[in-house]
């Protein structure tokens, strides 16, 4: 089957280079690697692959998530989409994991570990990398699941930084709704979409990729505005929350007003506050 790899960047270039290594040492080689790029100009001298590499412009004042990836799918040739965040290095089975679980009523999601900033995924092995990766809390599925590609019960569980489907079942499910502009909640309202249809969430365990480390903020006052738009948004749209977690940080930093059916801003960060959101390096997620 035809497969495009469809990635989303602003910036990150080392993050990117990192992905189009790992995907050159893939045990099943994807047909092509679609970049939907968020920033004036296209990414240049980027590693030679034995694939074609496109890219295609999102423009906006702000990073786009939902249309950069309606973007890649729109020009990918492939059959198969896999889905797969640019600061994530695919391990080599990854494409042929989720080749081999690839059908029409199947959203797929494979494995992501994540890095600390003292990782260095040039000078290190995929093995090495994977073995001093650490697992999201979330996503220990192999605790209820085993190790075999299972459904996942629920599919408010998907995460949109590795996933994969057939074309036809990404464009099936209407893509990303774009009026989520900015950081957070369009994954979860595609989620939503998920569970109401007929296509199932699986998990891919060894549909294998490494998270690479980059700056987290607890809480992420960097994409206070977007959150609180999103959030809105999404109860207009399903009439529940989305984000809880980070909303409950920042109600709790006195940031946002959460009422009913309103989330407000009271007070934008100060400097130091900024400061002190800032984690080191060794936390690897929020």
């Amino acid at each position: 089957m035809t497969t495009s790899i469809c990635t989303i960047a602003r910036g990150r270039e080392s993050h990117l280079r990192h992905l189009i290594n790992g995907m050159t040492r893939q045990t099943i080689a994807p047909t092509e690697l679609v970049i939907a790029h968020m920033q004036p100009d296209p990414f240049a001298e980027l590693p030679n692959t034995n694939f074609p590499v496109r890219q295609v412009q999102v423009g906006g004042s702000r990073p786009r998530l939902a249309a950069a990836r309606n973007a890649a799918a729109s020009t990918a040739m492939g059959k198969a989409l896999i889905f797969l965040d640019v600061d994530c290095i695919p391990l080599p089975g990854l494409v042929e994991a989720y080749l081999d679980a690839m059908a029409v009523d199947r959203c797929l999601m494979g494995e992501t570990r994540y890095l600390a900033e003292d990782h260095r995924p040039g000078t290190m092995t995929s093995e090495a990398l994977w073995g001093v990766s650490e697992q999201h809390p979330a996503r220990r599925f192999e605790d209820v699941l085993g190790r075999g590609i299972r459904r996942i019960p629920l599919a408010t569980e998907f995460w949109s930084l590795s996933f994969a489907l057939t074309t036809e079942t990404f464009w099936g499910l209407g893509g990303f709704d774009e009026i989520f502009e900015g950081y957070g909640g369009e994954d979860t309202d595609f989620a939503v979409r998920l569970d109401q249809s007929d296509i199932g969430l699986h998990w891919v365990p060894n549909a294998r990729a490494v998270h690479q480390w980059h700056a987290v903020e607890k809480p992420p006052l960097t994409h206070l505005e977007d959150i609180v738009r999103n959030a809105n948004l999404f109860r207009q749209k399903h009439g529940s929350w989305c984000m809880d977690y980070w909303l409950n940080q920042l109600v709790e930093g006195g940031f946002i007003d959460w009422g009913d059916d309103l989330i407000e801003i009271v007070r934008y960060p100060s400097a130091n506050e900024r400061k002190a959101a800032r984690c080191d390096g060794s936390v690897r997620f929020s």
